[in-house]
């Protein structure tokens, strides 16, 4: 089953998608993850929550340099100076 959806928040440990479709709580499940300006990431996670807008997902692994630097940049792009 493919679900699209649209991340909402994002960080090292996992994610929060956006979606029309749910899969269940504790579902594993293999996202690939489009990057601004690098690879689409494959990340394995599971669902740790589901809500009426989306479901929350941790990943099962670390997360590749490439999305941790991606995330350090947002940070840096948002915090005031």
């Amino acid at each position: 089953m493919v679900i699209n959806g649209t991340v909402e928040d994002l960080s090292r440990s996992g994610l929060f998608l956006r979606a029309d479709l749910f899969l269940g709580q504790g579902s594993p499940a293999e996202i690939d993850l489009d990057v601004p300006g690098e690879e689409t990431l494959h990340l394995t996670a599971e669902v740790v929550r589901v809500d009426d807008g989306g479901m929350a997902f941790r990943f099962c692994e670390q997360p590749s340099r490439s999305l941790a630097n991606f995330i350090m940049r947002q940070h840096q792009q948002i915090e005031p100076r």
